[in-house]
């Protein structure tokens, strides 16, 4: 079974009652469901504790309080008192009545125009640029200083579901639009939409992207999608197809519907303010990996790196044919104090978090790579490019042979290529992957790991029958070192009953390369009209 992305998650945590055994397990065996539960019940816990305070805050008391002070409000008459004097009463106090409340009125108006005043609520209630949302993505946040927010007004309803879209940032690197539904309650509905329904297409009508959730608030979701090609026309169209809400990983409320849309956006303002720096660095590895530096695009919203990388031979001949679909390269961008301020897919280190996501096509051997980035000031200060290393499964043969029973007393131990994992024990148990309940060896490991892990592959094989079965890690691996420390499980799929003899195998080994010397400034690049002198700071620091 395939771990959750962070929408099913979210899904998956208010719905967790309703979720099938097979996912249950799943996600409490698996250390990456684990772990991204973990974030996604930390930030609902801060948006619950920000957008729902247990009272009104003091000082909104006391200011209703001082409003009422100079406005004479009559007491409330005794049961006893003549009806002459309720009468009189009544015929002179209706407009003081009326003013105290209307007094009232106006101060708790002004008191809400206040709250929503403050960046904290107000940003949340505009989506896309909410504080916690849009704090420290910069390059969302220098995109609407240039006016580059559009409304397309989209209100669709059906079915009782209202789909609204009244906020949309796009340039040449990338579209983010705030999307609201609410269900016949006005109930805001989220994450129940699958957003590849909806397309970005040229005028021409060819489709440059699909979109996709970035999560958002508890009212309204953020969808958004890369343009790693740009755009060459002044102008986008966005359709969508969406015709069911409610996912299908948990099917007990599925509304079928017609909520379809399509507008159009206006790029020219966006495509003029595009900058464009060509590169021309290029690097080969001593095992044989060639880059070829291409060219910077900055746009309002983002900074788009586009690279190229190829195998030579000897390298080449060692990867095996899904092998280049899983390379990372690892690398990081310096200031002029030496001080490193982006790091990507650099997991054995600290993050820094100012990369939006990489893309890459495969046209034959060669790899081309779109990095984009919130942050990356090289069109106002010095930027040295540091590469790393890099990680690409190669074909290997590492074993270990043992007898499975004897495990206990006898404990195996894997080596190869830095990595050594020791196997205590192995059973036949359930298989946390499965969704029918199946059987699987469990090999219970822990050990020490150089390579990367992630795209293994191993095999069991049962030396009495000739048989191999493929075995998968589920457990913990990380850490910021050069070694990490495993701790967890490789399934042996399929397996129903221990074998007397069995030999376990590194078929493909996720390999991490670090013999590397490479580095460079980047050109200074053409500022944009109108961020020449804006500091991310300013938006982080901002109250």
């Amino acid at each position: 079974m395939k771990c959750l992305n962070r929408a099913q998650m979210e899904e998956f945590i208010l719905e967790e009652a309703y979720a099938g055994a097979g996912l249950n397990i799943h996600v409490q065996n698996c250390s990456r469901c684990q772990a991204l539960m973990a974030e996604v019940r930390q930030e609902q816990e801060a948006w619950s504790q920000a957008l729902y305070p247990e009272r009104l805050t003091d000082d909104f008391t006391r200011q209703v309080m001082a409003s009422l002070a100079d406005v004479p409000i009559e007491p409330a008459a005794e049961e006893n008192e003549p009806d002459t004097i309720l009468l009189r009463e009544k015929r002179r106090s209706p407009f003081i009545r009326r003013a105290a409340l209307a007094a009232v009125c106006i101060l708790i108006v002004a008191a809400a125009l206040t709250v929503y005043a403050q960046p904290s609520i107000a940003d949340w209630v505009r989506s896309i640029f909410a504080r916690d949302n849009a704090a420290s993505d910069t390059g969302l946040l220098d995109a609407r200083q240039l006016g580059l927010v559009q409304n397309p007004h989209i209100k669709v309803k059906d079915k009782g579901y209202t789909l609204e879209i009244n906020e949309v940032v796009v340039d040449a690197a990338r579209i983010m639009m705030g999307v609201k539904i609410t269900d016949p309650n006005g109930k805001p509905v989220v994450n129940k939409v699958d957003w590849s329904q909806v397309t970005v297409k040229d005028t021409e009508g060819k489709v440059l992207t699909e979109l996709l959730s970035l999560g958002g608030s508890d009212a309204v979701e953020n969808v958004t999608s890369l343009l790693p090609s740009g755009v060459k026309s002044d102008k986008l169209i966005v359709e969508g197809n969406v015709n069911q809400i409610g996912q299908e990983i948990f099917s007990h409320k599925i509304v079928k519907g017609n909520w379809s849309f399509k507008f159009s956006l206006d790029m020219k303002k966006a495509n003029e303010l595009t900058k464009v720096t060509q590169l021309d660095q290029q690097y080969t590895t001593p095992d044989g990996l060639h880059v070829k530096m291409e060219r910077l695009v900055r746009t309002p919203s983002a900074v788009r790196l586009e690279l190229s990388t190829s195998l030579d031979g000897k390298l080449a001949k060692q990867v095996p044919e899904s092998g280049l679909e899983n390379m990372l390269l690892m690398y990081h961008f310096e200031d002029e104090d030496g001080t490193d301020f982006s790091s990507v897919n650099n997991i054995r280190r600290p993050q820094i978090e100012t990369l939006i996501a990489q893309q890459h096509n495969l046209v034959g051997d060669e790899h081309h790579w779109f990095y984009t980035f919130k942050y990356l000031p090289y069109d106002r200060e010095k930027v040295r490019f540091v590469l790393d290393g890099y990680s690409i499964p190669v074909m290997s043969d590492d074993s270990v042979q043992f007898h499975p029973l004897e495990l206990s007393s006898k404990p195996a131990e894997f080596k190869g290529q830095g990595d050594s994992l020791i196997i205590s024990s192995m059973k036949i148990g359930q298989d946390p992957s499965s969704l029918q309940e199946e059987t699987a060896g469990l090999l219970r490991v822990n050990g020490k790991y150089r390579n990367m892990l992630s795209h293994d592959e191993w095999v069991m094989r049962d030396e009495e029958s000739g048989k191999e079965f493929p075995a998968t890690f589920r457990g913990s691996y990380g850490g910021f070192a050069d070694i990490q420390d495993v701790n967890g499980d490789l399934t042996v799929e399929g397996l129903t009953t221990l074998p007397e003899k069995a030999t376990l195998i590194r078929k493909v080994t996720d390999k991490w390369y670090t013999n590397v010397n490479w580095s460079f400034d980047l050109p200074k690049g053409e500022p944009i009209k109108g961020l020449e002198n804006v500091n991310p700071e300013d938006y982080w620091e901002a109250p």
